[in-house]
């Protein structure tokens, strides 16, 4: 037995509301599209070029690549001081660890006091650039 198919067609309300919402919905994508920032003119703000700066001659120093280790200052900027340093020495990549072979060491306010012993300096390229050498690396 073959049972007669039943289409079920949309009203002409809701046709105009699925219309109108497909409408509202594009011009909000035109809009998005047409106030995003064009990546052309996006530019680095002065606080990564001012890490870049920073981090210039010591990145001449290092290896092309690999993994390097990284030891800051404390408190509320070492999280944002670890990243910018990340960015400028790219694609260098930074394991907050003193346990490396090489590390860098970032002291923009101060100089270390307490530093681990596996660590002798190799140079100071000032602005609290540092350059380590790890001793009993792992």
């Amino acid at each position: 037995m073959h049972l007669p198919q039943r289409t079920v067609s949309a009203s002409p309300r809701m046709k105009c509301a699925i219309l109108f919402f497909t409408i509202c919905c594009l011009l909000s994508t035109i809009r998005i599209l047409r106030e995003a920032p064009n990546p052309a003119h996006i530019t680095p703000d002065d606080v990564s070029k001012k890490s870049d700066q920073r981090f210039a001659v010591v990145k001449s120093r290092l290896p092309a690549n690999g993994v390097i280790g990284y030891i800051g200052e404390g408190g509320n900027s070492s999280t944002p001081d670890y990243y910018l340093t990340q960015y400028a020495l790219a694609p260098l990549v930074l394991d907050r660890s003193p346990h490396h072979a090489i590390v860098i060491g970032n002291f923009l306010l101060s100089r270390p006091s307490d530093l681990p012993p596996n660590l002798r300096l190799v140079e100071d390229f000032g602005s609290g650039v540092l350059l380590f050498a790890g001793e009993d690396t792992k």
